[in-house]
């Protein structure tokens, strides 16, 4: 089962993904992870990135998109995967569909839906460094003026479900464990 979890920061994302893999026995894949990796492993693509990264720039689509694609040509994501924090864009979704084998498809893109002000104010109150009000802010204004496009986009094809985050999280995995069949 190939799943896209989309949430902003402080919905849980992580930890429903974790929960998520944990129950269909597939791998959880992260871009941030997967990037580091790459540069870690010294691949062709891990140097390009490497050098982008180092210069403070934006990981291009093209490379995101051939370390994505790499990741899940791997043995452990024959039986699925789930993608965090991948696609961003309408150009990395319409990527994403062109790199998936013929027999392969995205089956469910959760949505983790939560109340911003709230998840801004818990996000401030666990005191971070990088949980400063205005940092928190633009993270969540980036998040929206992204992925906003992406909902029409995954609605259309009805494969997107709506995830009340503002709860429990044994009873947001409930939800999406009702939306996956699991």
């Amino acid at each position: 089962m190939n799943i896209i979890l989309f949430g902003p920061p402080g919905s849980g994302k992580g930890t429903q993904a974790i929960n998520i893999c944990e129950s269909l026995k597939v791998p959880h894949l992260s871009t941030g992870d997967m990037l580091r990796e790459a540069v870690t492993s010294g691949s062709d693509v891990g140097k390009k990135a490497k050098e982008i990264m180092e210069n403070g720039g934006l990981v291009s689509d093209e490379i995101v998109l051939s370390i994505v694609k790499e990741r899940i040509a791997l043995e452990d994501c024959v039986n699925g995967f789930v993608l965090d924090g991948f696609p961003r864009t309408i150009n990395q979704a319409i990527g994403l569909d062109s790199l998936l084998e013929k027999n392969q498809k995205i089956e469910y893109v959760l949505r983790i839906k939560v109340d911003e002000e709230s998840i801004i104010k818990r996000l401030i109150d666990r005191g971070r460094s990088d949980d400063k009000p205005e940092i928190i802010k633009n993270r969540f204004k980036s998040y929206n003026s992204l992925t906003q496009p992406l909902i029409p986009f995954y609605e259309n094809r009805e494969i997107l479900f709506n995830i009340n985050g503002m709860q429990d999280i044994e009873k947001v995995f409930d939800d999406i464990k009702k939306v996956i069949g699991i």
